[in-house]
């Protein structure tokens, strides 16, 4: 019932967005009574902590299996489609959507502080020890990593807001331009 719930919320949030997201649509979605979802979850709000924290689990699976393909230390090629995997995944919409409502809603932001800053940590190199140890402790390591989460926020974005959160047609080009530099740079 938990799973149901969690993977409702993230299809309607990917499908008609945070602001027809809600209890009711949820539980219609799921099949379930707004009482399943009050006894599984204290809140709204814990609802949708849980489906960001399921996509941001996602993220770091995808991460560990190509660790587990390259070997503990990633190339910086391997670094940018581990991310690229999750962040470009239509999923990561309701990451979007949540962290957008989030900024105007200070009981849906208290709510999500444990799963944003599980992302945090997943994506800051003085956090995650892996990536760390990927980056080399390396300033300007760290400052390509740092753009190239930059670009791929953006084109994350990008596609949220595109009808049917469709490709923008220049993904491919991007990352490729980004591993190109990453290459050059010896990273």
């Amino acid at each position: 019932m938990r799973a149901r719930l969690i993977a409702a919320a993230k299809a309607s949030l990917i499908e008609v967005g945070y602001g027809r997201t809600t209890a009711v649509a949820v539980c219609a979605r799921a099949g379930v009574t707004r009482g399943a979802l009050f006894h599984h979850f204290q809140d709204f709000s814990e609802l949708l902590a849980a489906a960001l924290e399921e996509v941001c689990l996602g993220i770091s699976a995808r991460l560990a299996a190509a660790r587990e393909r390259h070997g503990p230390r990633l190339r910086i090629t391997d670094l940018i489609d581990g991310f690229w995997d999750g962040l470009g995944d239509p999923e990561f919409k309701a990451v979007i959507e949540v962290w957008l409502a989030a900024r105007n809603d200070p009981e849906l932001t208290s709510g999500l502080q444990p799963v944003i800053r599980h992302f945090a940590n997943l994506a800051s190199p003085k956090e995650n020890t892996e990536l760390a140890a990927d980056l080399r402790g390396n300033s300007e390591a760290i400052a390509f990593y740092r753009l190239m989460m930059e670009a791929m926020i953006g084109m994350a974005l990008g596609k949220a807001v595109t009808p049917g959160s469709q490709s923008l047609g220049h993904e491919a080009a991007v990352i490729g331009l980004l591993k190109d530099i990453g290459i050059a740079k010896g990273l």
